[in-house]
């Protein structure tokens, strides 16, 4: 993450928007803003990220917020599964995310 994100302006409110959510302390040392992810399996039929969360064997969020160092995490249960139209494991959702100035 940092070698992709080193030439970004710093003065700059920064945001990636990852599928999957992963390697979180690398992109917090990155020095991203933001980080967005929407790819979770908290929200499908069997809830295999709840297992690893459970375990503590993961180090990645399968939902909500969280903040590490100066980088903001959001982690989107989403709207369906890929293979059916609705969400299990979890409420199906949207997320607006406002941001005031840097």
């Amino acid at each position: 993450m940092s070698e992709l994100t080193s030439s970004l302006d710093d003065s700059k409110f920064s945001i990636v928007m990852n599928h999957q959510l992963c390697d979180y302390a690398n992109q917090a040392k990155s020095g991203v803003d933001l980080v967005v992810s929407g790819h979770t399996h908290g929200g499908q039929l069997f809830p295999l990220m709840n297992i690893e969360n459970l375990t503590g064997l993961g180090d990645d969020r399968v939902y909500g917020y969280e903040k590490r160092d100066n980088t903001n995490f959001i982690v989107t249960s989403g709207i369906s599964d890929w293979a059916i139209k609705f969400k299990t494991g979890c409420k199906s959702e949207y997320v607006i995310v406002n941001i005031q100035g840097k």
